[in-house]
């Protein structure tokens, strides 16, 4: 399997390979109702959404600023619970793989995740061993490995080994000082985002109002076809990346410590993020408008697994990759599982071929 920076990278040709002759089918489209939906997703969603993930990690920012100036174990509570809200937006919006994300590794800088060879959990703990001055700086860490820039590397700082000396005076100096740095980073990263999508004559315009004369959107499917993949990517990075890896195919084959978001105990609310955000894009967008009258069905289809997985997660009631130890207990995430690839059908299969978008791939396969 490729890293998901390269499957995400794709993105634009998601769907381009049909299993099967597919005829021409703009024309039968009605194109100014699909930019109504993407203009829509744009402005109820995307917007919002990115401008929310800055303005959370600006407060996470002086969350961890106030806590390394008076540490004290409120200070450390307030900034991990910044450190929640900032999860929590920016575990909305990550299924979104187009435009300014994709560039200089951002969605990496942001998160960086799966990890599945450890490199940025050793590359934190070596910073923190040999007081690497370099990382305490956000004007040189922007130049260090993207391992080290985002919300993983904070989770360890405010949550692993040795967080606590950050609530007592004089025992978290540097450590505190690594931490500033990274929401410096974070927040860095966040602005030029959302104001790229903010911008006038940035990625919205061409997004909404696809052009032959942009090198990106060209054309409406062109952009219908980055939205729809936000949710078979997204179902798909969800399951395969998020749920799978921590549940295991039984109880004894569980690995708590494979979960996204384990030591800080977000995993369950990333999680409702993730499928929330879809949920919520899928209905700011109206995205049903798309569909033929005969396939109406299939809104109430998706709206119905999306009450699912939530449910599940309501079920669930306490840590997820605790939850995947106990055989009677796990139910509740195996079944999250289950909804979460039902939905990725629902999307790539029904959806996508009722608006004559035909998926002939997925983008997080190999060669």
């Amino acid at each position: 399997m490729r890293g998901i920076a390269a499957a995400f990278a794709v993105i634009g040709a998601l769907l381009a390979l049909p299993l099967g002759p597919v005829p021409a089918l703009s024309a039968e489209r009605d194109e100014a109702l699909a930019r109504a939906v993407l203009a829509d997703a744009v402005e109820s969603f995307i917007r919002p959404g990115y401008r929310q993930l800055q303005e959370r990690s600006g407060a996470l920012k002086d969350a961890v600023g106030a806590l390394c100036d008076a540490p004290s174990d409120h200070a450390l509570g307030f900034a991990r619970q910044a450190f929640g809200e900032t999860v929590a937006a920016w575990s909305r919006l990550e299924s979104i793989r187009f435009g300014p994300i994709l560039r200089q590794n951002a969605a990496e800088r942001l998160y960086f995740f799966p990890d599945r060879r450890g490199i940025a959990l050793r590359q934190v703990q070596g910073v923190l061993a040999t007081k690497d001055e370099t990382a305490a700086s956000a004007q040189s860490l922007v130049g260090k490995s993207v391992a080290l820039q985002g919300l993983g590397t904070l989770e360890y700082l405010l949550f692993g080994t040795g967080a606590q000396d950050l609530a007592a005076e004089g025992a978290g100096g540097f450590r505190c000082d690594f931490a500033e740095a990274v929401t410096e980073r974070i927040e860095a990263t966040a602005t030029l985002i959302a104001d790229d999508w903010a911008a006038p004559d940035g990625i919205a315009g061409r997004f909404a109002s696809p052009d032959p004369a942009y090198a990106d959107f060209q054309t409406v499917d062109d952009s219908l076809r980055a939205l729809l993949g936000a949710f078979i990517n997204g179902l798909e990075l969800i399951a395969d990346t998020r749920i799978a890896p921590f549940l295991g195919g039984d109880a004894a084959a569980a690995r708590p410590k494979a979960a996204a978001w384990w030591r800080s105990g977000l995993t369950g609310r990333a999680l409702s993020e993730n499928l929330g955000g879809l949920r919520d894009l899928f209905a700011m967008a109206s995205m049903a408008r798309l569909l033929p009258p005969d396939d109406g069905g299939l809104t109430s289809e998706i709206r119905f697994e999306f009450g699912n997985a939530q449910r599940a997660l309501s079920g669930a009631g306490q840590s997820l990759p605790e939850l995947a130890q106990t055989e009677g207990a796990r139910q509740p995430v195996a079944y999250l599982l289950i909804v979460t690839q039902s939905l990725r059908s629902l999307f790539a299969e029904r959806f996508a071929g009722a608006v004559g978008l035909v998926a002939g791939f997925s983008s997080l396969d190999g060669d």
